[in-house]
């Protein structure tokens, strides 16, 4: 059995991740310190310690929680479809990132980082990828691995998002919903159904 985290231990990671997704949106990631984060939290260095190693490790655990959210979301409003018909990942993704546009547009921009981006993508991936092994019928045989076309269709969304807010999002998050579904991933279903026509 799992066990519960203190209301206190969650209440100070959650001052900590606030506090450091809102100093992103006001300076570059490289030149947000640890005292700084603290102050904004109004915690002592000792505190933050108790909870994290590095920054980085910090702002991984603020993006994983931001991102667990629009997993559940998208769980939420899921129409049953397979992954590579369904829109609702794609629109869900897109309406996120506008709802949070300013913290976005400075990861996304030259202020962020490639070991974030990593992240991110990676995320995305695992995501796709398992729920991709969950969907796939038993009578098909990828024509390639699981993982590449995951990671195939995390990096073409990533990349939209990327142009998307750093462009001041001149289009709707549904008509990039629709854009990505079309681009990414029919794409993939073709291999996915020529995968089920060779093997039956």
């Amino acid at each position: 059995m799992k066990r519960k985290v203190d209301r206190r231990i969650l209440r100070t990671r959650r001052l900590l991740n606030e506090a450091l997704l809102a100093l992103l949106v006001e300076r570059d990631y490289e030149n947000i310190t640890i005292q700084d984060i603290t102050e904004q939290a109004d915690l002592n260095r000792a505190t933050f310690y108790l909870h994290y190693s590095s920054k980085e490790e910090l702002l991984v655990a603020a993006l994983e929680e931001q991102f667990d959210e629009l997993v559940a979301s998208i769980e939420d409003l899921a129409t049953g479809q397979p992954i590579w018909e369904d829109q609702t990942p794609e629109l869900m993704t897109f309406r996120h990132v506008a709802e949070h546009a300013p913290l976005y547009k400075a990861l996304l921009s030259e202020r962020g980082t490639g070991y974030i981006i990593h992240r991110i993508i990676g995320y995305i991936a695992a995501y796709g990828e398992a729920r991709l092994q969950e969907e796939l019928p038993a009578n098909i045989e990828l024509s390639f691995p699981a993982t590449l076309l995951s990671m195939h269709a995390a990096g073409s969304l990533f990349a939209l998002v990327s142009w998307w807010v750093t462009n001041d999002m001149p289009y709707s998050p549904e008509y990039m919903a629709e854009v990505v579904l079309r681009m990414c991933n029919e794409g993939t279903r073709a291999l996915i159904v020529g995968s089920e026509t060779a093997v039956s």
